[in-house]
């Protein structure tokens, strides 16, 4: 296996953690959003942004080393196929066969986290309209009463 291989399974393998590590912020944001806990799911958000830029920045090694594999690999395509070549090709596909499924597995967190931020938005929606309807029947709980008002 060359260098290169070796470099650009290495940064798979980076990815394929990262990819881990944010389904289980999407996954532990939901328990957030559910329980209303407002501070924790600002810092998974944080968690998350930071994860995505880490994966930006591998991304972008991954496709330099990648181009210089795609090279390297054409050129030995033409020679006859070692027992090592076999080898590396073989972890290649099964690396990129476990990115994927890290990959399908944040797709589909990310679904469910985008459906349940939407019901949220529109459950919040319906309960201010129902504020709102009876605002003239009921005081503002959070407006301060005026010593007037007070007295009656």
């Amino acid at each position: 296996m060359t260098a290169e291989t070796t470099r650009y399974l290495e940064l798979l393998e980076q990815r394929i953690a990262l990819m881990g590590s944010l389904a289980e912020e999407l996954a532990a944001s939901r328990v957030d959003v559910v329980g209303l806990d407002i501070a924790g799911l600002e810092a998974r958000i944080l968690k998350q942004e930071g994860l995505c830029v880490e994966i930006r920045a591998l991304d972008t090694n991954i496709d330099q080393v990648q181009r210089q594999c795609n090279a390297r690999l054409n050129l030995a395509a033409a020679d006859s196929v070692t027992p090592a070549a076999k080898v590396a090709n073989t972890r290649m596909r099964e690396t990129l066969a476990r990115l994927r499924e890290a990959q399908a597995k944040v797709q589909l967190l990310n679904e469910a986290h985008r459906t349940l931020l939407q019901r949220s938005r529109r459950t919040v929606g319906a309960l201010l309209n129902s504020y709102h309807s009876f605002a003239l029947t009921y005081p503002d709980p959070s407006s301060r009463r005026t010593s007037s008002e007070e007295r009656v």
